[in-house]
């Protein structure tokens, strides 16, 4: 029995595991180059609400743009537009842009009342535009009920006693429950590597709506997951490994695992390198879409790590990103 369980302890390290060294260089990197980390500017009008605005409808606002940020665009079918008298926008842009177009048209739609009856063509009305469309209205309505519903029974309709019930902490304890242990009861937050928990977190703490006592943890989506591979910050072997390689579907456990290995590594590179995990999420998903690209070839000499990347030394680590497409998690 105990030779098994070091036997079944010693093949999981074999499939993945962080490299610290990759990570202390990252972290020196960064932490020469923070004042100079592009990040997002959350107060940007075009795809969020005025920092005039009311404090109830802006949580609104954040909590169900958060609850919708997932598989915007599948391979070979891009969520991107050119909205009329506008401008154009891809992925996360245009589902933002939509967004404050809807809240300032109608902020009302934000409610947990109207959320409670959203339907499938509520969704495809809202999030499509021309060729683009979410490839799961279904599954979006839903989620959107499913916020508006339990908003209403557990928290009086209010974001703001959402957060007032959290403790000012992002992860507490069953006496002291903080935001994230709060949101898991939505469908859309209970992701168990938490990328939209924190996502949401990391938006109002900046937007000054939300100061925890406790430190943010790294956010991770295909951006992060694809730097770190191609990095060499996480390592995988085996069977998992040739199915990144290989773009087969990983499932539903493999993610998991493979997104808890890359939160933690980022961690430690957070750690190491003194910068709030927020400014470097921000820094990491602007290089994943701009420099660090998945379908074309990445523009390396732009990269702050392009002397410590492993894909630059050897092509078998330019993989594009591990692939799972069933999921409203991230």
């Amino acid at each position: 029995m105990i030779v098994d369980l070091v036997l079944e302890v010693h093949l999981l390290l074999e499939v993945i595991g962080v490299d610290t060294r990759i990570a202390e260089r990252m972290a020196r990197i960064l932490s020469k180059m923070k004042d100079r980390l592009e990040t997002l500017n959350l107060f940007d009008e075009r795809f969020y609400p005025s920092r005039r605005d009311d404090r109830e409808n802006v949580l609104r606002y954040f909590i169900v743009m958060v609850a919708m940020d997932h598989r915007l665009s599948r391979f070979g079918k891009p969520y991107e537009a050119c909205l009329p008298n506008d401008d154009c926008y891809h992925g996360a842009d245009l589902l933002y842009r939509l967004g404050k177009i809807k809240y300032d048209n109608d902020p009302g739609f934000f409610s947990p009342e109207n959320l409670s009856k959203i339907t499938i063509d509520d969704v495809k009305k809202w999030l499509s535009i021309g060729d683009a469309e979410p490839p799961d209205p279904d599954i979006r309505a839903f989620l959107l009920r499913d916020l508006g519903v339990k908003l209403l029974k557990l928290y009086n309709g209010s974001v703001e006693e959402l957060l007032d019930r959290s403790n000012n902490l992002i992860h507490g304890t069953i006496n002291e429950p903080g935001l994230v242990d709060n949101l898991r009861v939505f469908r859309a937050y209970e992701d168990p590597v938490e990328k939209k928990p924190l996502l949401f977190a990391k938006f109002i703490i900046a937007r000054g709506l939300f100061s925890p006592r406790d430190r943010l943890d790294p956010i991770i989506d295909n951006h992060l997951s694809r730097i770190a591979y191609r990095i060499g910050l996480v390592m995988v072997s085996g069977n998992l490994w040739n199915k990144i390689r290989r773009g087969v579907e990983v499932d539903r456990e493999e993610d998991i695992l493979l997104r808890l290995n890359i939160r933690r590594a980022y961690r430690i590179v957070a750690l190491k390198s003194g910068i709030d995990p927020g400014v470097i999420d921000d820094y990491l998903w602007i290089m994943g879409r701009k420099i660090c690209l998945r379908d074309k070839p990445p523009l390396c000499d732009q990269c702050l790590f392009k002397q410590i990347c492993m894909a630059r030394k050897n092509s078998n680590f330019m993989v594009k990103e591990h692939i799972y497409y069933n999921t409203w998690y991230y």
